[in-house]
């Protein structure tokens, strides 16, 4: 895939999570990511790690983050992070509800790996890292 071109994302978390969450990609042995429509489904398990065979794919995408209870029931998750112009200093906030903070990618021994952090920020839920 061109770099620049990324599928779009949909995380499916469980509810009441708070943590961090990693996605590590490219894992011999692990199972791809399904896709729903035009996105790649990429469903956390408890733990917040998921490893998966599928290769990351680098460049601008949609994410769109869902807490999902026993029941299959969807709550969007809010990414202040990704509205920089409403709030420049959103990973330093603490929020009332959880949120997705500190999205980054990283490459890790030449492991490719996506990381945020659910919870309600700094002062409310310190995220620490991993």
């Amino acid at each position: 895939m061109p770099r620049g071109h990324v599928t779009p994302c949909m995380y499916l978390i469980p509810a009441g999570f708070t943590g961090w969450v990693t996605i590590e990609f490219a894992v011999a042995g692990a199972p791809p990511l399904p896709r729903a429509g035009d996105a790649r489904v990429i469903t956390v398990p408890p733990d917040g790690t998921l490893r998966t065979a599928s290769a990351q794919e680098l460049g601008i995408v949609e994410h769109r983050f869902w807490f999902v209870d026993a029941e299959g029931t969807r709550m969007p998750i809010d990414e202040p992070e990704a509205h920089y112009g409403a709030a420049p200093d959103a990973a330093s906030m603490t929020y009332d509800h959880p949120v997705v903070l500190g999205f980054h990618t990283g490459d890790a021994d030449r492991h490719l790996f996506e990381r945020f952090y659910i919870g309600a920020g700094p002062t409310g839920d310190p995220p620490g890292w991993p």
